[in-house]
């Protein structure tokens, strides 16, 4: 039977603590933390947009308007790892389904990336659902995004399977397939 109490904030917060310990091959020392609702959401939000730099919110599809809104995470059942640089802005988020054990929106800014902060993000998730007692973390990836496939294969993620998708120009570029993939955990 499935343990529906949620982890202490105890231990939850001396787990984050850790994971914030500076790492020697970052540039700074994110912070890593559970996002405060609706304290944290401006910054997650202004995270997100960074994705599309400066496209209008009118010319951005529904998918894209509800990511950069933080629209899931202001759900019950919804938690977002946030990761702080040493200004305290937001650089990059992760968020868990706490019922389902689906990650998803994993960004990371593009000036922060390629410094480990996906893989903290990542490791404050995988420990967060461990400590309520999931078997397993499920997430999607596009195939073509060969870093986070990489970081999730090397974190133990499996692929489960690829489902089709065509890209507008797929006669002249590589097709992008939706990739799904598990961990188990212990």
């Amino acid at each position: 039977m499935r343990n529906t109490q949620r982890p202490s904030f105890l231990l939850l917060s001396t787990l984050l603590v850790f994971l914030a310990l500076p790492s020697p091959s970052l540039a700074f020392s994110p912070k890593i933390s559970i996002a405060t609702l609706p304290t944290d959401l401006p910054a997650i939000q202004d995270c997100r947009r960074s994705a599309y730099g400066d496209k209008p919110d009118n010319k951005l599809l529904s998918a894209a308007k509800s990511f950069c809104n933080a629209d899931q995470i202001q759900k019950e059942g919804y938690i977002c790892i946030i990761a702080k640089n040493n200004k305290s802005v937001v650089v990059g988020t992760a968020d868990l389904n706490t019922r389902t054990n689906i990650v998803n929106n994993v960004y990371v800014r593009k000036e922060a990336r390629q410094q480990g902060i996906a893989r903290l993000m990542m490791e404050a998730v995988v420990e967060y659902a461990i400590m309520d007692k999931p078997s397993n973390l499920k997430l999607t990836v596009m195939s073509k995004n060969i870093a986070a496939v990489s970081l999730y294969k090397k974190m133990g993620f499996q692929a489960l399977g690829v489902y089709g998708g065509l890209d507008a120009l797929s006669s002249v570029t590589p097709l992008d397939f939706l990739m799904e993939m598990e961990k188990k955990l212990d």
